[in-house]
This record gives C-alpha cells, sequence and structure tokens, in this order.
C-alpha cells in the first residue's frame, strides 16, 4: 500500500489515507484503506486481503468495483478516481 500512496501523493500532496483497525484477530477487513483529498466529499475504497496485488477498487460516486493486478494500475485508477471528485 505505501507503493501506491507513494505515486497517488505524487500527483495528490494532499491526499489523507485511513487504514481500518480491526478489533477483532482474524477478521478480513483488516486490508481496507480508505483514501480522501481535502474539499472533496467522495472517497475511494481500496482492499486487499493480502496487503498486496491483487486490490479492489470502489468509489462512492459510482457502483462499479475495479480489479488492479499491479502497483501502478492501482495508483493510476486511483488518481483518476480522485479527480473525478
Amino acid at each position: 500500500m505505501n507503493a501506491i500512496l507513494r505515486i497517488v501523493r505524487a500527483a495528490y500532496p494532499d491526499v489523507a489515507c485511513e487504514h481500518l483497525q480491526v478489533a477483532h484477530p482474524g477478521a478480513d477487513d483488516d486490508g481496507l484503506w480508505f483514501i480522501t483529498r481535502p474539499g472533496v466529499a467522495n472517497e475511494v475504497q481500496i482492499e486487499s486481503s493480502t496487503q498486496g496485488c491483487p486490490f479492489l477498487i470502489e468509489h462512492e460516486r459510482t457502483p462499479e468495483r475495479w480489479s488492479g493486478d499491479t502497483i501502478d494500475d492501482v495508483a493510476k485508477r486511483v488518481i483518476a478516481l480522485l479527480a473525478a471528485g
């Protein structure tokens, strides 16, 4: 996830990332990240059960879900979604 954030932050230095902290061991939600930009209401959600590829990408404004098989693919999709607001 750090590699994705480095690429996204190169495009949007003010981007914020929040990692869902799961309180109970063994839960499958510990690979869930929320990425937002100040002043933009919608967030991008990235999920990975292994903390690596493939990633599942979701955006609040659309019911679509995307899969990213490489760090570059995921970063490009996140940047595009953040640009769309």
